[in-house]
C-alpha cells in the first residue's frame, strides 16, 4: 500500500519566500526567467542620477512618450527602499482619459541593477487601459521606515504582444504534462499523467470513463470494461470557474472578523471599514451571504473578473508567471443596493496590490512549485486583528477521485509503515449547520505534510506542502454519479464556453475537469 500510493504522488508544492512590504525578503526575485524568443526594448529614459527619499516621499519622472503598442515595460532600477510606484499613461485619441497603474519593487542593497518588467493592463476584459497609450510619467514613493536612495537607470518599453489565443501554457516531461492559463492568473489548469508503468512494469493508458451504475470513473486502463468512453487525454485538475484550480489564495481579516465558532454557527462581520478595508458582500459559502475577508485569489475574482498578468516566460521546462489576483468578492455590488437596476451586474472587480509568483517544474516524475506572495495594501492595526487561514494551495482535483487519504502513523518516511487516514466521503469544506455532520475535514497531525486524492485502486493526485499547518479538505458533492447535477454540466462551464482558448473541448458533457 505504501509503495502503491507513492506512485500516486505527482504533485509536490513548496513554499518559498512570503513577504510583505514592512520588511525585507530572503529571495529579492523581481526579475523573471529567460525567454527563448528575443525580446526587443526601446529605451525611453536613460540614467536619471541617485535621489534621495525621505519615508513616504514620493519623486516622479516625465516621460510624455508615444508608446502606441508597446505594452510591455521595463525598468532598471536600483533602490535601498521599499517603492511603491506608479505608471500614469492617457489616451492618445482623449488624453482627458487617465490611468493610473500601481507596481511595487523590493528594496535591493542600493548598488545592485533590479529589472522590473510589466504589460500594461490592456488584456482583460475588465481592463481600463484599453487605447493607445501616451506614457506620462513614473511616480516612486518610498514605502519602507527608513529613508533611501533610488536610481532609476533606465526605462524601456517592447512590443512584446501578450497572446490572443494560446493563453494555456505547457510544459512536458517525464510522463507529465502540466498547463498553466494566462486567462486564470497563471494557475495550475492541467495536469496530465501521460504514461504510467506499474509495479510489474506493465505499461497501462489512464483513461476516462462512464461506468455501468452511471458513475465518472478515471483510471488505469478503464476502457475494458465501461458505459461510455470520455477521453484518454485526462486532466485531473478542476477547473470549473476561477475558484479552484491549483492556486495561490490568501485572506486577511481586515474590514472586520468572519468565523465559525465552535458550534458552526457563522458570526459575520459588520461589513464596516476597518483597517483601511471595507469588505464586499458574498454568496460562495452560504447561499444567504455575508460579508467575506480580504482575499486576494490567483485565478480571479467569484464572477470570474479575470485577474492581471504582470509578468510571465516559458523555457523548455520551466513556466514562471507573476500576476495581480483579483479580491474574490469584489465582483458584485454591496447588498444594500440590491433593490436596484443592475445590482447582479458584474462590475469590473477590485484588483488587489499585491504580486503572486509561481515557478512550475517538472522533475523525477514529479511537479514541482515554488511560490511568492507579497502585498503592499498598506493596511492599518494589522497587530490587532484575528488569523485567518490561507489556501497554499487551494488544490482542486477532478471529482472522481474522491478518496482523501494522508498518513497518520508515528514513524514518518518508513516505507513499510502502512498507517493511514482515509476518508471516503468527506462532506462539504465550509460548515452548514443545519446539516447533520457536516463541514469539513480537519487535521493538524500530518507528519509526512503530504495528502492525497485517489480512486478506489489508489490512482490520483497528491500534493506534498513542506511546513503547513492545519489542512482544510472536503467535497461538496460527495458522489460520482452523473445523477448528480453538479457532477453532469461539463458543457456549461465558463472554462469549457468562453474561456476556452487553446485548451480542448470537451467531448463529454461529463469530463471531470470543467464540472462543478
Amino acid at each position: 500500500m505504501k509503495k502503491k500510493l507513492a506512485l500516486a504522488l505527482t504533485f509536490c508544492l513548496t513554499l518559498s519566500c512570503f513577504a510583505g512590504c514592512g520588511g525585507g525578503s530572503a529571495d529579492n526575485n523581481n526579475s523573471s526567467v529567460t525567454e527563448g524568443n528575443e525580446i526587443t526594448f526601446e529605451q525611453m529614459l536613460a540614467d536619471q542620477g541617485a535621489r534621495d527619499l525621505k519615508v513616504e516621499e514620493s519623486t516622479s519622472y516625465t516621460l510624455n512618450e508615444d508608446i502606441t503598442g508597446k505594452d510591455y515595460l521595463k525598468l532598471e532600477i536600483k533602490t535601498d527602499v521599499h517603492l511603491r510606484g506608479q505608471f500614469v499613461y492617457v489616451n492618445k485619441a482623449d488624453q482627458t482619459q487617465e490611468v493610473v497603474e500601481d507596481f511595487f519593487i523590493e528594496a535591493s542593497n542600493g548598488e545592485e541593477i533590479v529589472e522590473f518588467k510589466q504589460f500594461l493592463d490592456s488584456y482583460r476584459s475588465n481592463a481600463k487601459g484599453v487605447f493607445d497609450k501616451i506614457l506620462k510619467e513614473i511616480r516612486v514613493t518610498n514605502k519602507s521606515t527608513k529613508e533611501g536612495k533610488v536610481t532609476l537607470v533606465g526605462a524601456y518599453c517592447s512590443d512584446r504582444k501578450f497572446p490572443e489565443f494560446e493563453l494555456e501554457l505547457y510544459v512536458e516531461k517525464d510522463d507529465l504534462k502540466v498547463g498553466a492559463d494566462l486567462t486564470y492568473g497563471g494557475t495550475l489548469t492541467y495536469l496530465e499523467r501521460t504514461s504510467y508503468v506499474d509495479m510489474d512494469g506493465e505499461v497501462k493508458e489512464l483513461e476516462e470513463v462512464v461506468t455501468e451504475d452511471d458513475s465518472v470513473y478515471i483510471g488505469l486502463n478503464a476502457s475494458k470494461d465501461c458505459k461510455e468512453y470520455i477521453s484518454s487525454e485526462v486532466n485531473l485538475i478542476n477547473i470549473y470557474d476561477a475558484g479552484r484550480q491549483f492556486q495561490q489564495s490568501f485572506y486577511a481579516n481586515v474590514g472586520g472578523v468572519v468565523w465559525w465558532d465552535s458550534q458552526g454557527q457563522l458570526q459575520p462581520g459588520s461589513g464596516e471599514t476597518k483597517n483601511g478595508y471595507t469588505p464586499a458582500w458574498c454568496t460562495t459559502a452560504r447561499t444567504e451571504g455575508y460579508y467575506w475577508p480580504y482575499n486576494p485569489v490567483q485565478g480571479g475574482d467569484e464572477v470570474c473578473n479575470l485577474s492581471q498578468i504582470i509578468d510571465y516566460e516559458v523555457t523548455e521546462d520551466l513556466i514562471y508567471v507573476k500576476v495581480r489576483a483579483m479580491d474574490w468578492a469584489n465582483g458584485k455590488a454591496r447588498p444594500e443596493y440590491k433593490n436596484e437596476p443592475g445590482y447582479e451586474d458584474v462590475k469590473y472587480g477590485r484588483t488587489t496590490k499585491s504580486y503572486i509568483e509561481n515557478w512550475y517544474s517538472i522533475k523525477d516524475g514529479m511537479l514541482f512549485v515554488s511560490n511568492r506572495f507579497i502585498d503592499w495594501n498598506g493596511f492599518t492595526d494589522m497587530d490587532s486583528i484575528d488569523k485567518h487561514t490561507m489556501e497554499i494551495p487551494a488544490a482542486y482535483v477532478v471529482h472522481p477521485l474522491s478518496n482523501y487519504v494522508t498518513y497518520s502513523g508515528y514513524d514518518a518516511w518508513n516505507l513499510t509503515d502502512e498507517t493511514y487516514d482515509r476518508q471516503g466521503s468527506l462532506a462539504g469544506w465550509v460548515y452548514r449547520p443545519e446539516v447533520e455532520g457536516d463541514g469539513p475535514y480537519i487535521t493538524q497531525y500530518h507528519p509526512e505534510d503530504w495528502f492525497a486524492w485517489v480512486n478506489d485502486n489508489d490512482f490520483g493526485v497528491g500534493v506534498y506542502v513542506p511546513g503547513a499547518g492545519a489542512y482544510v479538505s472536503g467535497r461538496d458533492h460527495t458522489t460520482r454519479n452523473i445523477v448528480e447535477k453538479n457532477n453532469k454540466n461539463a458543457l456549461e462551464s465558463k472554462m469549457a464556453n468562453e474561456y476556452l482558448y487553446n485548451k480542448k473541448a470537451p467531448e463529454s458533457q461529463y469530463v471531470s475537469c470543467y464540472v462543478g
